[in-house]
């Protein structure tokens, strides 16, 4: 079973929640990251910060996890899930693209906008945890090159001899 990491600020309280329990009614496996009531004077970065440490940990033990995050200023937000080692946090009102930054990045982590429409945000959260990563060396090595640069500070090219089999990611 998927599990999906939410959690929102004041900006996306209402709609996290509500992404929340439309994703649990849909048999996905529910981890609720935010407050438990409204609170006008939090700060969005301990959420991106705690999905994304939530999903890096269920991925690095095998679970099929991502996190989805709902904030005032999604931009913002994905700056600072991608602080997170592991992270590759994506912004995007579109199911194309969520799928394409699952496809072509691995992407692990969405962020929406607050303000996003209900059943548009839906769509775009479906499409984000439905997708898996293109499976080929190219993509393979890319996502290596990233996660070297993240680790080491360099990209020395190590990863360039990778096979297929090498790379196999599943999400079902």
């Amino acid at each position: 079973m998927t599990r999906i990491h939410f959690a929102a600020d004041h900006g996306g309280y209402e709609l996290g929640r509500a992404l929340a329990a439309r994703a649990e009614k849909d048999g996905f496996e529910i981890v609720w990251h935010g407050e438990n009531a409204l609170d006008p004077d939090d700060d969005y970065p301990i959420y991106a910060v705690r999905v994304g440490a939530a999903v890096v940990t269920d991925q690095d033990a095998g679970i099929d996890a991502f996190g989805v995050l709902v904030v005032d200023e999604a931009m913002a937000g994905t700056v600072a899930a991608n602080k997170v080692n592991g992270v590759r946090a994506i912004t995007t009102t579109s199911p194309r693209a969520a799928m394409t930054g699952r496809q072509v990045v691995d992407a692990n982590v969405l962020v929406l906008d607050g303000v996003s429409y209900e059943p548009s945000a839906w769509l775009v959260v479906y499409a984000f945890v439905r997708t898996g990563m293109e499976q080929t060396v190219q993509r393979g090595r890319q996502i290596l090159q990233i996660e070297e640069y993240e680790n080491a500070g360099t990209i020395e090219g190590w990863a360039v001899q990778l096979e297929p089999e090498q790379i196999l990611i599943s999400h079902e």
